[in-house]
């Protein structure tokens, strides 16, 4: 067939998976640039992970057309990198990450082409090796494969479970999608030519017999032995030792991940292995998009619908307001110029916390410590323990949640001078249920010597910075992924700790909120007194105990779950006795599906509607 005559696949009906098994290389070659176009046009319209996907198409073909697929078990790791999966598994992108679609990460309820799901990275390896052995004690035959970002190998769990694999009789295949840098590359041909024998069938079955027959005899072994440490010395001089090497686990390096024969090469090689092995692929994250390819920074990671032409996003943002992260940004930026004791410490979401560019403006004062969440935390405690050196770690709210030990042992233990800036705190929209940002003050609220604040709005965020910039003790500030108004001119007020405020002081009925939402309270609940509390820890009792003399207190939290502030304001009432109706509005303790932020308020109860039927 011509290179010419290859048809195009009409993505738009879903995929059938078992087509795949009877294409050629070059069928293979322009299926996955009709993929790549789907990808393109489904994440312009609907957002998502666009570059990740994109670099991870052509590796995510060849493993479909390579392996029994859904006998044989992929994991992908983290999952935002399974577009292109989830197409040639029969699902459609159109709606992509909406509540009528498909999750934008693998999804067990989904397809069983998904045998796992997480939306945290690292995880793959120890899944991959609790499917082998449940695979081997069944008495089952299929290949269980783990593919892992080289980002997310640098984190600590990817390493627990690396580390287990040199005593696991169980074989699994990793494979690295190294889109960023080479890692353990071995020297010369002779290290191509050792791995393609030593995976070849006829290798492997003379291998075993060659093992069985010189056993046999004292004599015979003892010339095993001869020739098992010969052939160790040729490998310490043609092959560079590297951590995989070293566990015993066959290595395959320098695999093109945009070449499907090589792929398949490879991939043949690894099905015919006794053992567990990993195969080391390089691709380029975006490829298939222009704009994507050229992106050094991580602009094209995660998107919001935009135009393919130009790249520019749809949605034009009104110049009055800006995101909650870009505030924040700005006050970091704002005090790492006057105060050269202050550190700053982010695990891999710089980009996403808008603060990227001070990787180089202050190399010596801020790090990105990659996919590195427990590390980052005991870094800023250790920091935040030495005389005037005030750290900062700026996290994600679902990523705070891996840090949890680390906060409670180390920082809040030794009562350390670090300020969380917590950062998408929240419902988590169209990420869904793997990122929601709701759990945390929870969990923040079971830890001792932990304060917990969240402003309604940039004038606060700045007197809470400037308050965080003097208070030398665990401090969590909370923020949504959302847009605030800006605000010029404001004249910074000093913050008290455990401070909240009545915003308005009317009628019988006391709403406890905090947050943006406040805002919104004020304007539609007139005739309540609307109270902000802006720290959620420690409780303002001398403006809490006047509220005793109203007939009903309302606690109303979208930020987080019932058994967070809610439950601890609730506890406080009833210790004190509060003789008033009191009534809980908060995110129910649940996993939270993907979809619209709107509609998930809707379908959680907690809009104003539900809040006016308490009243």
């Amino acid at each position: 067939m011509k290179k010419k005559d290859i048809k195009r696949f009409d993505l738009d009906k879903p995929f059938n998976p078992a087509d795949i098994k009877g294409l050629k290389v070059d069928e293979l070659e322009q299926l996955s640039k009709d993929i790549k176009d789907k990808i393109i046009v489904s994440c312009a319209k609907n957002g998502g992970h666009l570059a990740s996907s994109l670099g991870a198409t052509d590796l995510t073909v060849a493993i479909h057309h390579c392996f029994n697929l859904p006998n044989d078990k992929v994991i992908f790791d983290v999952g935002h990198q399974s577009y292109a999966h989830k197409i040639l598994s029969g699902r459609s992108l159109d709606r992509l990450r909406k509540s009528d679609g498909v999750s934008g990460f693998q999804r067990r309820c989904e397809s069983e082409y998904d045998p796992y799901e997480a939306g945290h990275s690292s995880t793959s390896i120890s899944a991959a090796m609790g499917l082998a052995l449940a695979r081997d004690l069944n008495k089952e035959k299929y290949e269980v494969i783990a593919v892992i970002g080289d980002s997310s190998l640098a984190n600590g769990l990817a390493f627990e479970g690396l580390n287990n694999i040199a005593n696991f009789n169980h074989k699994i295949i990793i494979i690295i999608n190294d889109n960023n840098r080479s890692i353990g590359e071995s020297r010369g041909l002779m290290h191509r030519y050792f791995e393609k024998f030593r995976l070849s069938k006829g290798y492997l079955r003379n291998k075993n017999r060659y093992q069985r027959f010189l056993k046999k005899t004292f004599l015979t072994r003892w010339f095993y032995h001869l020739t098992s440490w010969i052939k160790r010395q040729f490998k310490k001089i043609f092959i560079r030792r590297n951590i995989f090497t070293e566990m015993g686990l066959y290595f395959i390096s320098n695999i093109d991940g945009h070449d499907i024969k090589q792929l398949e090469k490879a991939f043949n090689y690894a099905k015919n292995a006794p053992s567990s092995v990993v195969l080391h692929v390089t691709t380029q994250k975006g490829s298939g998009y222009k704009l994507a390819e050229e992106d050094d920074v991580g602009n094209w990671h995660g998107v919001g619908p935009f135009d393919i032409e130009t790249g520019k996003p749809l949605k034009v943002r009104d110049p009055n307001y800006i995101s909650w992260s870009q505030v924040y940004a700005q006050l970091l930026k704002d005090r790492l110029k006057v105060d050269d004791r202050m550190v700053l410490i982010n695990p891999a979401t710089m980009v996403g916390s808008c603060i990227d560019d001070l990787l180089t403006k202050y190399p010596d004062r801020v790090f990105d410590v990659g996919i590195s969440e427990e590390h980052g935390a005991v870094f800023a405690a250790a920091i935040g323990l030495n005389k005037d050196i005030h750290a900062y770690y700026s996290i994600y709210s679902t990523f705070l949640q891996r840090s949890y030990d680390e906060i409670s042992h180390d920082v809040a233990r030794l009562d350390s001078d670090v300020t969380f800036l917590i950062d998408r705190a929240g419902l988590p929209g169209e990420d869904g249920e793997t990122h929601s940002g709701i759990y945390d003050v929870a969990y923040l609220m079971s830890i001792p010597n932990v304060a917990i604040a969240m402003a309604k709005d940039m004038e606060e965020a700045i007197d809470l910075f400037n308050f965080s910039t003097d208070y030398h003790h665990p401090l969590a500030i909370r923020y949504p992924k959302d847009i605030t108004p800006i605000v010029n001119n404001h004249e910074p007020r000093p913050v008290k700790l455990g401070e909240w405020k009545v915003e308005t002081n009317d009628g019988d009925i006391a709403i406890i909120s905090y947050g943006p939402v406040i805002t919104h309270l004020v304007e539609h609940f007139k005739g309540c007194t609307i109270v902000n509390a802006m720290f959620l820890r420690p409780i303002d009792e001398e403006l809490l105990k006047p509220l005793f003399n109203k007939k009903q207190i309302v606690i109303y939290d979208i930020y987080g779950t019932k058994e967070g502030f809610a439950s601890y304001v609730l506890n406080y009432l009833n210790e004190f006795g509060y003789n008033g109706k009191v009534k809980v509005l908060a995110i129910p303790n649940t996993f939270i599906k993907h979809g619209n932020v709107l509609d998930q308020v809707k379908d959680l109860g907690i809009t104003f509607d539900d809040l006016r039927k308490l009243l």
